[in-house]
């Protein structure tokens, strides 16, 4: 065993994609592995298992791809973007039907689906040292003011996971909150450069422990 390299598993939505920067610029997944390289002095490979538009469903549907399962087991940092897409499929419904109900159980239900990924990871993951990193979500569409208090809501949901074992909740809110126009890239959704680097700084301020 290589105590010198961690490996580092990035799993999740466009977030995780990058998207909203130019091909091959780096994400934020790219940042933050460079980050961590630098505070933990040792070498990170890393893999990204992600698609733009995966809901909570989406990213537990992943996990039973046998090529992300053997990835989880071997992987010292975990990352998770996941919650976005469920939030705006919900509010597309709700423009539909103006039934606020259908934002609270589409809530509910990523929650539920968050639960089970990190069951799923947990029970997975084979390295005696693993830590496991969540966000909370941002709010690009600040002129809507039922978006921001689905968010808030999501996120004081995510947040209550924090306490388990190993796992870190980012707080991707308040780094966004008053920036939007500096850190969203021109499709004002997804951030640009600055806002995945900030973004990673979020992460890699949570700390490495126990790694």
């Amino acid at each position: 065993m290589d105590f010198n390299h961690l490996r580092y598993l990035a799993i999740g939505d466009s977030l995780t994609v990058g998207i909203g920067i130019p091909f091959l610029d780096p994400g934020f997944v790219e940042y933050y592995r460079c980050q961590s390289q630098q505070i933990l002095k040792k070498r990170i490979s890393y893999q990204k298992y992600a698609r733009s538009g995966a809901t909570t469903e989406d990213v537990l549907t992943m996990l039973n791809a046998p090529i992300v399962t053997e990835a989880v087991n071997c992987a010292n940092i975990i990352t998770i973007t996941a919650g976005g897409d469920d939030l705006i499929n919900a509010a597309k419904g709700f423009l539909i039907n103006k039934n606020e109900e259908s934002i609270s159980h589409a809530i509910k239900q990523s929650g539920n689906n968050i639960s089970k990924i990190l069951e799923k990871i947990h029970h997975l993951d084979k390295q005696d040292k693993y830590i496991l990193r969540l966000m909370n979500l941002y709010n690009p569409f600040i002129e809507i003011p039922i978006a921001d208090e689905a968010i808030r809501a999501f996120n004081s949901l995510i947040n209550s996971f924090g306490r388990e074992l190993n796992v870190k909740v980012a707080d991707i809110y308040s780094v966004f909150k008053g920036n939007e126009k500096v850190l969203l890239s021109s499709g004002g959704v997804h951030p640009n450069s600055r806002g995945y680097y900030q973004m990673a700084l979020a992460f890699s301020r949570l700390g490495y422990s126990p790694l």
